[in-house]
């Protein structure tokens, strides 16, 4: 019997674009007004206009090329400059502590981009990956209420990841997506996040390991899927609360990118 005969509506590759229930502390994204002497066109400087004013320079940090300002050689840079000192105060009054060991049963580890979760369940090993990158949307409830002249915007993260249950040397493999409310049924209860995919493989993955869509798995079978995810930790519930360690931990990375690039501008 097909997907679209049963409880739980389709669940395709276009969940990243749905809408995930609110999350506990929304991160906010504030554009810094540039506070500076020039005009209030941000065009390209003429040649005539592209060294640094006078009030910036310190005798002690004056550049050698006449620039004014050591490191900042043109008013662009500078300009930059001021806007990323002023984005990065405000960033950092929405930022989150550092990334917490534990989500629920899983310990959590972040690199760069990507976090890894894991527990163990029995015999099994489950682990969930999944990478920040190009995960945050605007969120949709009330934005329609936002005048033009706002410039602050409501960010949340909703990755795809992948939920690997691992027994010896087979791994069941699932890929998981938020998903929108268009993908909702009405009068059903609603999936924070659905399958996309299953496989199964021993050994080390590879392009030639048969996979399985969602979307055209039996309807009881896809049930019982997400019952077995469930009780291994994997909830809505669980699933609302790793898009928000998402959206801390993205925003985080964030932060830490605006100041780097400050840092790079100034040639620290």
């Amino acid at each position: 019997m097909l997907r679209g005969a049963l409880s739980r509506g389709l669940v395709s590759s276009t969940c990243l674009q749905g809408r995930v229930m609110s999350l506990n502390t929304p991160i906010i994204r504030n554009i810094a007004l540039v506070s500076c002497c020039s005009p209030p066109s941000l065009g390209r400087p003429s040649s005539s206009s592209s060294s640094c004013p006078p009030r910036l320079a310190t005798p002690s940090k004056l550049c050698s090329c006449g620039c004014g300002i050591h490191g900042i050689h043109t008013r662009g840079d500078r300009e930059l400059v001021e806007f990323l000192q002023e984005e990065i105060v405000a960033e950092r009054k929405t930022l989150q502590p550092n990334l917490p060991s534990h989500l629920g049963d899983f310990a959590v580890k972040g690199t760069s981009a990507e976090l890894t979760l894991s527990r163990s369940f029995h015999d099994e090993k489950i682990t969930i990956t999944l990478n920040v990158n190009h995960t945050v949307d605007q969120e949709d409830e009330g934005s329609a209420e936002l005048s033009q002249d706002q410039t602050e915007a409501l960010l949340k993260s909703r990755p795809s990841f992948e939920v690997d249950i691992v027994i010896g040397a087979k791994t069941l493999s699932f890929t998981c997506s938020f998903v929108g409310p268009a993908e909702v049924q009405g009068g059903q209860e609603e999936d924070v996040f659905g399958i996309n995919e299953l496989t199964i493989y021993e050994g080390e993955w590879s392009e030639a390991t048969y996979c399985v869509s969602g979307d055209i798995l039996d309807g009881m079978m896809y049930d019982l899927l997400m019952n077995m995810l469930e009780e291994r930790g994997v909830t809505n519930e669980f699933a609302e609360q790793l898009s928000t360690l998402c959206s801390e931990y993205e925003h985080s990375l964030y932060v830490g990118l605006l100041q780097r690039l400050q840092d790079f501008v100034k040639r620290k």
